[in-house]
């Protein structure tokens, strides 16, 4: 196929002239028809055709429009969601595969890698795609039903040719329908948040009508067109009262507003405090630098200059702070590839750093030539007592102390609220990952359940212990009569767990045949610090007294 220079990058080109050094690795196919897929991390890649719906694609923090006939891509080792409207019958292929590039060491030496997600090679998320995309997934999910071993190398060719097909048309300039017009418009905004801008400007570039364009922006985002742009303007305020020393005047000028009174009215109203006020609080720089650090430092009101953050591994923090903390540090696999948040800790100098023990001396050096580091004791020491640690270091032991006393009071007024549950029930907190369960795979769990709560365990509490790996006739032979049930939101996951909540062994355990099983979260359930474990603590009253979930 001839391709003209002109659509793709002099770096792309020599790109599509190696395809020999890439190599395909199928996965699965299958076809589904559910409304919504919770947030999963992707092991693989992985091609969604959409025969029928259209919705929302979640792609780490960036989000696509999608309708029938595009074909998406999204990359192994990052989260995604997908959600299709309410309204859509909802039908689409689910295809994963591995993609590998060979790298030549010498002349008869070779070296197979994985293609990160953050290559130049695959770009494009949603192609939208012509009807030949649909019959060879069709062809594929035959040759994947007929469980023959000898198409094992069918099955390959065929996914290979749907990549081939993606990568020669990602490039593609095809004309947008209404929505994907909205979703520019919004790129817009977030982009030229500085200049004038109106809704009949808006829905001039989207060729609707303002009050059409107005109606389908605030359906598709929850938020009207005039509110989402204060929102970009004063989260961009917010970024420069911390970063620069600049006059509130020329910041009103730079996020787009008239004057400085005008923002300072503005920004009281949405955040709270003056101008002036939010940037004293913020004047000393500290970086978290980790989960629980944050947890730590958030506890005591003070919000980190930069931590790591990620929709799913942080959901919390990124959702109420992700516009304050103006560093977001990478979340995914932070211990062991830490080189990149040194690197922007480096690019944008904090005051103080702070961290846990844990970390490898190398790690510590390289923090250590940023900023002042303090380091505390994350082994055989409480949350409570990292936390005056850590408060008595940036002068604010008080602070801690009044969080403490909150956190007692809360604990006991729960604790009266379900004390019948406390007399009655026999619980265990279980994880569920790929096909193995972990009981009590975090100290916050067991600190909360049977320490602060003191609910009776259904194994013996001499045996407690932090990450037991069991089977499901162990966990049957316990019997407990509440189960708190993480289920890691991943496909392998997932599938086992399609397939142990209907198995005979599961259902005889008392808590699942009295519909007692609560589903929890890695966050806030797996971190260990302050701010966790309120955030348990109000999780466990909300479950075993406002909605207990079954499934």
């Amino acid at each position: 196929m001839y391709i003209e220079k002109e659509e793709i990058t002099r770096e792309e080109y020599e790109m599509l002239a190696k395809w020999e050094t890439f190599e395909i690795s199928y996965c699965r196919i299958e076809r589904l028809y559910e409304k919504k897929l919770d947030r999963i991390l992707s092991t693989s890649n992985i091609f969604i055709y959409i025969t029928s719906g259209e919705g929302l694609l979640s792609i780490d923090i960036d989000t696509f429009l999608f309708s029938k006939g595009d074909l998406l891509f999204i990359p192994a080792e990052c989260t995604y969601h997908l959600q299709f409207k309410d309204t859509s019958y909802v039908d689409y292929y689910f295809l994963q595969f591995q993609l590998y590039q060979f790298q030549e060491l010498s002349e008869d030496t070779y070296k197979r890698m994985k293609i990160k997600k953050d290559s130049n090679v695959l770009k494009s998320f949603v192609l939208q795609s012509d009807d030949k995309v649909q019959t060879m997934m069709n062809e594929l999910l035959k040759l994947e039903r007929e469980e023959l071993a000898s198409n094992h190398f069918l099955k390959k060719a065929k996914a290979a040719m749907i990549f081939h097909y993606f990568m020669i048309n990602q490039h593609q300039n095809d004309p947008k329908d209404t929505m994907i017009a909205i979703e520019e418009t919004k790129k817009y905004i977030e982009n030229h948040y500085a200049d004038t801008i109106s809704t009949a400007f808006l829905a001039k570039m989207a060729r609707l009508s303002p009050k059409y364009y107005a109606q389908l922006f605030k359906k598709e985002y929850g938020i009207g067109v005039h509110d989402f742009l204060t929102e970009i303007r004063i989260g961009k305020a917010k970024e420069l009262l911390v970063k620069t020393s600049n006059s509130l005047r020329a910041i009103s000028a730079s996020v787009g507003y008239a004057d400085e009174f005008y923002l300072s009215r503005v920004f009281k109203k949405i955040v709270g405090v003056p101008p002036t006020k939010y940037r004293k609080k913020r004047e000393l720089k500290i970086a978290s630098y980790d989960f629980s650090t944050t947890g730590h430092l958030l506890a005591l009101h003070i919000i980190p200059y930069a931590a790591p953050l990620h929709p799913k591994w942080t959901r919390y923090y990124y959702q109420c702070f992700r516009d304050d903390i103006l560093i977001h540090l990478n979340a995914y696999k932070i211990h062991s590839e830490w080189e990149s948040n040194i690197q922007k800790l480096s690019k944008d100098k904090p005051d103080k750093i702070i961290a846990k023990d844990d970390i490898s001396d190398k790690e510590k050096q390289a923090l250590e030539r940023i900023a002042p580091v303090y380091y505390y004791q994350c082994k055989n020491q409480s949350w409570k007592s990292q936390l005056l640690e850590i408060a008595t270091y940036i002068n604010c032991k008080m602070d801690a102390e009044k969080f403490l006393k909150i956190y007692e009071d809360k604990l006991k007024r729960t604790k009266g609220i379900l004390q019948k549950q406390l007399e009655e029930e026999e619980v265990l907190v279980v994880s569920l990952f790929k096909n193995t369960l972990v009981l009590n795979r975090s100290q916050t769990a067991i600190d909360i359940v049977y320490q602060d709560f003191g609910f009776a365990s259904a194994q013996p509490k001499e045996d407690i212990q932090l990450s037991e790996t069991i089977t499901l006739s162990y966990l049957v032979s316990l019997n407990p009569t509440y189960l708190f049930l993480n289920i890691r939101q991943d496909i392998e996951t997932i599938n086992f767990w399609e397939k142990l909540k209907c198995s005979k062994e599961w259902n005889r355990i008392t808590a699942v045949k009295n519909k007692k099983v609560s589903f929890i979260q890695s966050d806030p359930w797996h971190e260990y610090s302050a701010s966790s474990h309120l955030r348990v603590l109000n999780n466990i009253q909300e479950l075993m007294v406002e909605k207990v979930q079954t499934y």
